[in-house]
């Protein structure tokens, strides 16, 4: 009897000293290795540890919690987050859309459970909103279970590390809905949020991006002249403004006032993702007036040396599909058209959304 009572005894403090030394791991972007530690504190600005050390939330990729009771830990949360890693492993590609529905399942159970940490629990349910409008966008669904999980996310927890990406989430979702009105709002949201300046701007671009998109050219010129004059004049915002302007101009068919903003723009700035956006806008100005040979180069440009944003990139292989296909080139349309659709790191962009709905009976 005594060393059942010994055995317990024991089994009990081991597991009160794993609960006493558990952390998190804190993934930073641009960083391979995870940062440990006991996290005490978050908020819209960012997430602490118990020794102080302070995570701003525009620099975390993820966390991984440690997740309680153990019972949820085991049968839910930890094979979510395994199973999201395999996502991302190029062994397993075979595996991708077992893996993907894996991560989508167990996150969902992870989020209904009654997690005891609340930190954890809020996270659990951002991932289940997260890798549920991955799996629609990449099945070519409409993602209204998602945006329904991302308004619910958003209005409980708008004091979260994770507020501006999900917000940012919701409003592509929304735009790529074609619900112009609700993407405005979630945008006019965030530009609003108590998250850095840069968010707050990038947010108010997306507003006037918005407008161009619903035809609404005139409150797009209205929050250009207002973007343009808040601006600092040399700023990265200052610059997508430049080309939002351009953009405009091509709803307008002012085509030779677009190329010559849009050309000063690839002149004016040594960052390689507005390059990217300014070129691609100069491919798209080409293209609708049908000079495609024209437009090939510019989208080249993005697709071989401005390629670092994943977005811009897929919308240059978009463009260069359909490019190829008018001059003809079918050998290069194909390839484009197979490196935005199987590519990974394609997933959940725009384009290739677009390019799935389009490629359907072909």
């Amino acid at each position: 009897m005594k060393r059942f009572v010994y055995l317990w005894t024991a089994v009990a403090l081991f597991f009160i000293g794993v609960v006493a030394c558990a952390e998190e791991e804190i993934f930073i972007r641009g960083k391979e290795k995870a940062v440990k530690g006991v996290v005490t504190k978050e908020s819209t600005q960012g997430v602490s540890f118990k020794d102080g050390t302070l995570f701003k939330a525009e620099t975390i990729e993820d966390i991984v919690y440690e997740v309680n009771p153990v019972a949820v830990r085991l049968a839910s949360y930890r094979p979510a987050v395994m199973a999201e890693r395999d996502l991302l492993d190029p062994a397993k590609s075979k595996d991708h859309k077992a893996k993907l529905d894996e991560a989508v399942k167990k996150y969902a159970e992870a989020a209904a459970a009654k997690i005891q940490e609340p930190f954890a629990k809020r996270h659990a349910e951002y991932k289940a909103a997260v890798m549920l409008a991955r799996q629609l966008t990449e099945e070519g669904k409409a993602t209204d279970p998602a945006i329904t999980q991302l308004k619910a996310f958003k209005t409980k927890h708008a004091d979260s590390w994770q507020i501006a990406s999900a917000l940012q989430l919701l409003g592509r979702l929304q735009l790529d809905a074609k619900d112009f009105e609700g993407a405005k709002t979630t945008y006019a949201e965030l530009s609003q949020a108590n998250v850095p300046d840069d968010l707050k701007q990038e947010a108010q671009l997306q507003v006037i991006y918005v407008n161009i998109r619903a035809g609404k050219t005139a409150e797009a010129q209205t929050g250009l002249t207002a973007a343009l004059q808040s601006f600092p004049k040399e700023s990265k915002h200052a610059v997508k403004a430049r080309v939002l302007q351009a953009e405009l101009q091509l709803v307008g068919k002012k085509y030779d006032e677009a190329t010559k903003l849009l050309r000063q723009v690839t002149k004016d700035t040594n960052d390689k993702e507005l390059k990217a956006l300014a070129y691609n806008s100069l491919g798209v100005c080409l293209f609708e007036q049908q000079d495609y040979k024209g437009a090939r180069w510019e989208f080249l440009w993005v697709d071989v040396v401005y390629n670092q944003d994943k977005n811009e990139h897929a919308k240059a292989l978009y463009y260069l599909w359909k490019t190829f296909t008018e001059l003809g080139d079918a050998e290069k349309a194909q390839d484009c058209r197979e490196q935005l659709l199987n590519e990974r790191a394609f997933a959940g962009t725009e384009w290739r959304a677009k390019a799935q709905k389009e490629s359907k009976g072909q």
